[in-house]
């Protein structure tokens, strides 16, 4: 419907009502629209993430046992890095 005719309509006293056009359908199958991923986390969201403290994080981090990158005065650390450093932790505890 043309909007002429949908104005002369609602001009005329009748109810109409808009529909939007629904999204295109996700090629992926998925309903929702991916969440973003971040390219690198604060250590405060690393400690957030493995139900640590910051403490504990920044220690790891002392200790080389979760890798880091400084930037600026923060220190970030990327996502391989968390999942490394989970893998290690699940592998040494099967030995």
């Amino acid at each position: 419907m043309d909007t002429a005719t949908l104005l002369d309509q609602i001009a005329n006293g009748a109810v109409v009502a808009v529909i939007p056009n629904p999204r295109p359908p996700d090629p992926y199958g998925r309903h929702d629209p991916p969440v973003p991923v971040k390219r690198w986390y604060t250590m405060q969201e690393v400690a957030d993430m493995l139900g640590f403290g910051l403490s504990k994080v920044k220690m790891l981090v002392i200790t080389r046992e979760l890798h880091s990158v400084k930037d600026g005065k923060y220190r970030r650390i990327l996502p391989e890095w968390v999942d490394e450093y989970v893998a290690r932790r699940v592998e040494e505890s099967y030995q």
